[in-house]
């Protein structure tokens, strides 16, 4: 099992949202609304298709995440004018009053999880993430 990259992988993805999802409890959310949520802070405003592609999320995660979020009245969502099938979603002032704890969550686990690490492990971290984000 040491030998299998997806398995060693997986088991320390896992470990690293629970550091995450620890961290996000602080303010109600999960590491997961949290990403959906710094996505579309940063953005601005996103179709659905666009935060799974960013998040690597399946669309039906993406759906789930986003209607518990609008029904907290953290995200706010209204018709794509250039596809009347789509919806653009767009944080809601909740989630804006929130931006500050956010980014100090993020900032603050960020830095935990790299002080563990040596930098030239970071870093290599940060390259191969790069490439398993290219996998199909």
């Amino acid at each position: 099992m040491r030998e299998c990259l997806g398995f060693r992988m997986g088991a320390a993805y896992r470990r690293v949202d629970r550091l995450f999802n620890r961290a996000f409890a602080r303010i109600g959310l999960t590491h997961a609304h949290g990403y959906v949520l710094t996505c579309l802070l940063q953005a601005g405003e996103l179709r659905a298709r666009d935060i799974a592609r960013l998040t690597g999320f399946e669309q039906s995660t993406v759906s789930r995440l986003l209607k518990e979020l609008a029904r907290r009245k953290l995200v706010r969502r209204r018709r794509d004018p250039d596809d009347g099938r789509s919806h653009l979603l767009s944080p809601g002032a909740r989630a804006e009053a929130l931006r500050g704890d956010i980014e100090h969550l993020l900032r603050r686990t960020d830095e935990r999880l790299r002080r563990e690490l040596a930098r030239d492990d970071a870093e290599g971290l940060l390259r191969a993430a790069e490439v398993m984000e290219r996998l199909p």
